[in-house]
């Protein structure tokens, strides 16, 4: 027995480390515990009960079920070994009021010829260490699944270049399947030579000077299968007390974007060539459908000099786009008759220009009704008419067709659905009152449709003009039409105050309207004025 100074010089040293004492004689079966161990195991004061659970004998009692496995093997292990003097044991207990705590059980075994009849010891309550190393721990797994199910390639390396760390994706990325085999290995076990001498570099650069590689794309040349690519972020990589220790890196594959990449550019490369063979065949046929307008004839202005003792002819064609829907011709037939003709194909571009040019077909084939109005413009009707059938096509053009006929004077007009020409008469006429206008039908919707014609006296008209549509449709930045009954007004005035081009002025009042003269008109226009002499 220790005197009182040595009890409580141990009483205090053991409140002082928070632990406690507990004696278990094994051959009797009874344990002692100190109040402090009492209170650890959640028990009743020794006082209230004098026989409490024996956690050696009876660990279920106290013991939680995930630690009961390990404690009674330790146990057994340590009382069989006759050499073993040291028991020590970390344990989970379940309290009697449900709460879990974790102990630390260390104890010394006395034995009697190599049999242990007493085990002696001390327990601490080390729950509070325990469950922060858990949690230390469970923070590990969690960012260590993390970082193993990122599709990215995490990896850590000496300042060898040798992996110290690395995720599975990464290992799977080297084409291996485990992470031992890649630890301890550099680049050069996996690349080939250029594409691990070009990495070893800049991660000796990185180490000297500090600096990191950030969103850098970098290809990979490996020795065994075909280049890859990874967009890229490489730090330096220091411990916690400051020391460089290597270098640590991400990686993102970037292959399969980098190749479409490359298709997309020869894409763009092969639509830019093919862009370039459109425009050029673009604008060979925008010059052949400007080379057949009768004013780029090269015979044009001889061809209407002949007629400058009676009348003057001045035209505008300013198209949208480079192929247009709009086109006129002016016809000569013989010495006495010249026919006017303007068209308007619904649309213009591409589709609207291929119909310009089966119009033109049809007009050379029926050039020898051009005399005759309304069977001029039936015969190019129902050519055109059953060509769109065929084809189902769902188009059509608007035409307007001024036969001029000098030797009788005499002025006829039929229109196949579109505008009639405005028409100033000289003074003391009446023939504007005296004369019904009616259209036939656009040409290319009804075969055999009929052209009623109109007919004035040459000797009463001042100046007459044929229009597409485009010129009196613009619009203002308000998108205010301009309107038909404003181009008509303004038509009046170029001949009231004897404006010497009509056709130019008018153009230049649409522009104006549209509150911008330095740009071309949203559509195409046509103008064909005739002025008497």
């Amino acid at each position: 027995m220790m005197d009182v100074f040595d009890q409580q010089t141990l009483e205090l040293t053991l409140k002082a480390s928070n632990e406690g004492i507990w004696d278990w004689d094994i051959v009797s079966g009874e344990i002692y515990y100190s109040d402090r161990i009492i209170n650890f195991l959640g028990l009743e004061s020794s006082r209230s009960d004098p026989f409490p659970p024996n956690i050696m004998s009876h660990p279920e009692q106290i013991l939680h079920d995930s630690s009961l496995e390990y404690f009674q093997d330790i146990l057994s292990l340590t009382l069989l070994d006759t050499e073993e003097e040291h028991l020590g044991i970390d344990c989970k207990i379940r309290r009697p009021d449900g709460e879990s705590r974790w102990i630390r059980i260390r104890g010394i075994v006395i034995r009697d010829s190599g049999e242990a009849v007493r085990v002696t010891g001390s327990m601490i309550d080390i729950s509070e260490r325990r469950f922060a190393e858990d949690m230390v721990e469970e923070e590990r797994n969690m960012l260590r699944l993390i970082i193993d199910n990122i599709p990215l390639q995490v990896y850590f390396k000496d300042c060898n270049s040798r992996y110290k760390l690395v995720n599975q994706r990464q290992v799977e990325w080297l084409g291996k399947n485990k992470t031992s085999e890649v630890i301890g290995k550099s680049g050069e076990a996996f690349f080939s030579p250029g594409s691990w001498l070009r990495s070893r570099k800049e991660e000796l650069q990185i180490m000297e000077t500090g600096k990191s590689v950030v969103d850098v794309i970098q290809r990979e040349q490996w020795p065994h299968k075909p280049d890859t690519y990874v967009q890229k972020v490489k730090h330096p990589w220091y411990d916690s007390a400051g020391k460089l220790i290597g270098t640590y890196g991400i990686a993102c594959d970037v292959t399969s974007l980098i190749q479409a990449k490359k298709k997309l550019e020869d894409l763009a490369i092969n639509l830019q060539q093919q862009n370039i063979n459109y425009q050029e065949e673009l604008m060979l046929a925008t010059e052949i459908q400007r080379a057949i307008l009768p004013e780029n004839a090269p015979n044009w202005d001889q061809n209407i000099a002949k007629w400058n003792d009676r009348i003057h002819i001045k035209t505008l064609y300013t198209p949208a786009s480079e192929l247009a829907g709009d086109f006129y011709d002016v016809i000569n037939i013989g010495d006495n008759k010249i026919g006017l003709l303007i068209i308007d194909v619904l649309g213009h571009g591409v589709r609207s220009a291929i119909i310009v040019s089966l119009i033109r077909g049809l007009m050379e084939q029926a050039e020898h009704l051009a005399a005759e109005p309304a069977q001029y413009l039936q015969q190019i009707n129902n050519g055109l008419t059953t060509i769109l059938h065929k084809a189902s096509i769902s188009l059509f053009a608007s035409a307007c067709y001024t036969l001029v006929d000098l030797k009788s004077n005499k002025v006829t007009i039929t229109s196949a659905g579109h505008d009639y020409p405005l028409i100033t008469f000289k003074e003391n006429t009446s023939s504007e009152s005296n004369s019904k206008k009616s259209k036939g039908v656009a040409l290319g919707i009804k075969e055999d449709a009929e052209y009623p014609e109109t007919s004035y006296s040459l000797t009463d008209i001042k100046s007459l003009l044929l229009f597409t549509d485009g010129i009196y449709k613009v619009t203002n930045a308000n998108d205010e039409e301009w309107g038909i009954e404003n181009f008509k007004q303004e038509f009046k005035n170029t001949t009231a105050n004897h404006i010497s081009s009509a056709v130019h002025h008018l153009y230049g009042q649409a522009k104006k309207w549209t509150g911008n003269t330095n740009t071309q008109l949203q559509d195409d226009v046509c103008l064909l004025n005739l002025e008497t002499v």
